[in-house]
């Protein structure tokens, strides 16, 4: 991936990383033990998202806090997430590409293989651009909004291009 101009360039490489979550659970010091039914890969510092939780109030970007091991970890917590239920909350964790508020003009699938779909969405697992490829060529989107955090959840083939 390439951050440093403009546009930033995304491969099949850069696709995230995804783990099944088996639980979160408060420890009511301000964080949470995120549990998983394999090797997570993470490390302190680390941003993610979680997506696709049964409880909506999980799904956001966190940074990890700390790894007690390679199926669990600490994220932060706010203040009205101390209220969520424990354990219940399955879903998945997918590496964010970046964490920030930015503002995308244009986005450019370049390559796509017929059939092959590509999902980009933002750190609370919201679809920004989920469309499948019909023919081989380009499928542009062009439209001027914001976007909280990027997740580049799938992308089969060819490169993506995101103006901001």
């Amino acid at each position: 991936m390439d951050l440093r101009g403009n546009p930033w360039t995304f491969t099949t490489a850069d696709v995230a990383t995804s783990t099944a979550i088996t639980s979160i659970v408060r420890n009511n010091q301000g964080s949470a033990l995120v549990t998983t039914t394999a090797v997570h890969g993470l490390a302190n510092d680390n941003y993610i998202s979680i997506q696709g939780t049964t409880i909506l109030g999980w799904q956001k970007g966190y940074r990890v806090l700390a790894v007690p091991s390679t199926t669990t970890f600490l994220v932060g917590i706010t203040p009205d997430q101390s209220l969520l239920a424990n354990n219940g909350a399955n879903g998945n964790v997918l590496t964010l590409i970046y964490r920030e508020l930015i503002d995308v003009t244009q986005m450019l699938w370049d390559g796509p293989t017929s059939g092959g779909v590509l999902l980009v969405t933002d750190q609370f697992g919201r679809t920004v651009w989920n469309p499948t490829a019909v023919t081989g060529g380009s499928l542009t989107y062009m439209k001027a909004f914001p976007i909280d955090g990027l997740v580049l959840n799938a992308m089969p083939t060819g490169v993506l291009q995101i103006s901001i």
